[in-house]
């Protein structure tokens, strides 16, 4: 057959017996490749299986990445911190402190700085006492965000608190009606005399707030919006949380609010999405991988069903789970 295909050749093309060689060599060839193509077609593809996606091993990669990232973003907080508060301790350093007794309340910037509390700390304490916090009792001093313990172990003897009588009268003298020159002491109760009545955290308006010892319209706004903005108190603890409120304040607080069957602006958790969800009680990188996790696995039915995801830790979960809608 072969030897027929060479004589077609060379009678069809007038081929030499040396061009009929390589005409037959080109053909060989050119079917060798077209048939390796459909061999290979059948062959195992290791690099295809290697790519299979296992969706809980992406579920930890994406866990890993952003527990790095939020790790990362801490240390740089850290060193920033640290950098800022080397800075300032080298300039502190530089002026002489002078321990003296002081009310924090009425101290000026520079007056604290002579303590030996940082530029940055007194700003802080300003801005606190500008937005109405007062310092009732020493340790309200701590609850300044991260002044430091052991300075305030130093400062504590030298803090001067004034003391005031919860029985406080204030006196008013009136023109008495026999003689124009004799005057007689006319006694009013101060605002703390009166006793508040109990009433309900998530109902109350800022004029029954003010009748507590120590508010007045500012703190009892700022309480307002913070209970708007976190959806409604399901605790009376969670008024702790809102800035500017003092030791006694809280304590007056707790004395009369109470909760009775809250009704809280709840998350459609099952519903909401990466850029709906967001709350003061989760951070964002947490909220997308409760969200990841929901696409993953399915909707929610129970608290228990979130403890898998590693970056929601159980404090979060057990503040944030009361405001969810399964």
């Amino acid at each position: 057959m072969f030897k027929k295909i060479k004589f077609y050749v060379r009678d069809y093309f007038a081929f030499s017996q040396t061009e009929i060689k390589g005409f037959m060599f080109m053909i060989l060839l050119i079917l060798v490749l077209i048939i390796s193509v459909f061999i290979f077609d059948f062959l195992p593809d290791d690099s295809q299986t290697s790519k299979t996606i296992n969706p809980r091993r992406v579920e930890e990669l994406m866990a890993k990445i952003e527990v790095k990232e939020s790790d990362n973003k801490s240390v740089f907080q850290d060193r920033y911190a640290n950098k800022y508060e080397k800075y300032d301790s080298d300039r502190m350093h530089s002026k002489p402190i002078k321990l003296s007794p002081f009310d924090p309340n009425q101290a000026s910037e520079a007056q604290l700085e002579e303590l030996g509390i940082a530029k940055w700390m007194t700003k802080r304490i300003i801005n606190y006492r500008t937005k109405g916090g007062q310092f009732r009792k020493k340790e309200d001093l701590l609850r300044i965000y991260d002044f430091p313990s052991g300075l305030y172990a130093k400062l504590e003897p030298f803090i001067m608190l004034p003391e005031k009588s919860n029985n406080a009268v204030f006196p008013i003298f009136s023109k008495s009606d026999g003689n124009a020159d004799i005057k007689t002491p006319t006694i009013f109760p101060n605002k703390e005399s009166f006793k508040p009545t109990a009433f309900d955290l998530n109902r109350a308006d800022t004029n029954d707030l003010k009748k507590l010892k120590g508010i007045g319209s500012k703190l009892s706004l700022r309480i307002i919006k913070y209970r708007d903005m976190i959806g409604g108190f399901y605790s009376e603890n969670q008024v702790k949380e809102v800035f500017g409120l003092d030791s006694i304040v809280v304590d007056e607080i707790m004395k009369f609010a109470t909760i009775r069957n809250p009704v809280l602006k709840k998350i459609k958790i099952n519903q909401v999405n990466a850029e709906e969800f967001k709350h003061i009680y989760i951070r964002p990188y947490v909220a997308k991988s409760v969200i990841a996790y929901r696409q993953q696995h399915g909707n929610f039915t129970s608290k228990k069903d979130f403890e898998p995801i590693k970056l929601l830790d159980g404090k979060t979960l057990d503040k944030i789970f009361p405001y969810f809608e399964l």
